[in-house]
């Protein structure tokens, strides 16, 4: 296919690199796509997108893409650990080898698929401007599902090329993760802090869902259940809701969804569907977020941010030096890894009112404002960093 690298009689001035992108459904895509409509729309800034051709297994929003795209082929859709390990590996070179064409431009890389960081540390070296987008941190995530030894000589060689790089500018899913990269990269390293699953359109679908019961307090928990979350979590706030005056939604996918849906399978006050439309989260009073500690900086789960900014609460599994909770904290509790999972979840269940439910909920209008002023002060800064580029390359000229 050939490249349409002129249109609208504009040259782009900043490519995408990643794995995902609309129509495909994909939360990741998706963040790339609202970044892209808005440097269009608010800073006449066109842009090329870089991405894969195939489909995701995950939720999401079906929407027409915006910019240039251009569709790579993928090596394989197969689940079998050892060709998905080796897809990784071909899907990053790639597009990294794709992305060279577009050297003009300043050229932001994501870290999908696994691998990407390290494919671009490898061929841009110090020739290109450059700027990483930490969503999911791999090769460390390889670490934490215990693939691999964090002792292993080709894991560190691979994590000690991946951050031996020079990108202009970190894109950072909150200052916590902004932090943890610096110390990877051993610099100090300008930040667009820019939270993913910020919505800036609370489209509430007033038509309550078959589910939804006044009476009851709801709990949800709509997602992945993968590596880096934990099913015990999920199956103790379950086995302690009343069903009386609690019920808990489940829309799970994921490798570790089956055997959690199956040891729920019966139980009252439990309600599995297939999905919970984004326009319906509003409907969920409680949101369940989990992530291990091991996990912590390697992802920063978008559910919570979604949650939060669709005005409901949270509850947290997971490590208080998340981006999750040192930025959403005000909306929910925190269940600690390390401690006594059942204690903790009784403690909540028996300290849990209408008014502390209430407190917490009230403040998310607030916080939905600071994300959404982070959001847009992360698109501003990638614009300023490409318009620089563009000037930079003009003046060489």
């Amino acid at each position: 296919m050939k490249d349409n690298l002129e249109y609208n009689n504009k040259k782009p001035k900043i490519t995408f690199v990643a794995r995902y992108y609309p129509p495909t459904p994909n939360i990741n895509g998706e963040a790339i796509c609202d970044m892209v409509t808005y440097l269009k729309e608010q800073c006449n800034i066109e842009s090329n997108i870089i991405c894969m051709d195939r489909s995701f297994e995950g939720g999401g929003r079906r929407r027409e893409p915006v910019g240039n795209v251009i569709k790579l082929k993928s090596l394989s859709q197969s689940n079998n650990k050892i060709l998905r390990f080796i897809t990784f590996l071909y899907d990053g070179w790639a597009l990294t080898r794709k992305s060279k064409r577009f050297k003009d431009t300043f050229i932001v890389t994501t870290s999908s698929p696994p691998l990407l960081p390290f494919w671009a540390s490898m061929m841009y070296g110090r020739k290109y401007n450059w700027a990483f987008w930490s969503l999911d941190l791999f090769p460390e995530g390889f670490s934490a599902t215990n693939m691999i030894s964090e002792n292993n000589r080709f894991y560190k060689w691979v994590i000690k090329k991946t951050y031996n790089s020079n990108p202009r500018l970190l894109i950072a899913l909150g200052p916590k993760q902004h932090e943890h990269l610096e110390r990877k990269f051993q610099k100090e390293l300008p930040a667009a802090i820019l939270p993913c699953g910020v919505f800036f359109y609370q489209d509430k679908s007033e038509q309550k869902p078959a589910w939804f019961d006044s009476s009851k307090t709801t709990f949800g928990y709509c997602g992945n259940i993968g590596d880096a979350h934990n099913p015990a979590f999920i199956r103790e706030v379950a086995n302690q809701i009343d069903p009386e005056t609690q019920q808990i939604v489940l829309a799970l996918y994921g490798h570790k969804a089956p055997k959690l849906k199956e040891s729920l399978a019966h139980q009252e006050g439990i309600i599995m569907v297939e999905t919970v439309p984004r326009d319906q989260l509003h409907f969920i009073d409680i949101h369940l977020v989990t992530l291990y500690k091991k996990w912590t900086h390697i992802a920063v789960p978008s559910k919570a941010i979604s949650a939060v900014t669709m005005n409901g609460a949270l509850l947290f599994a997971g490590s208080k030096e998340s981006d999750n909770w040192h930025m959403l904290q005000d909306s929910g509790w925190l269940i600690e890894e390390g401690e006594d999972l059942k204690k903790q979840v009784t403690n909540f269940m028996n300290t849990l009112t209408q008014e502390a439910l209430e407190k917490r909920k009230q403040r998310t209008p607030e916080l939905l404002v600071e994300l959404q002023e982070m959001v847009l002060n992360s698109y501003n800064m990638v614009a300023t960093y490409a318009n620089q580029y563009a000037d930079e390359k003009e003046i060489q000229l």
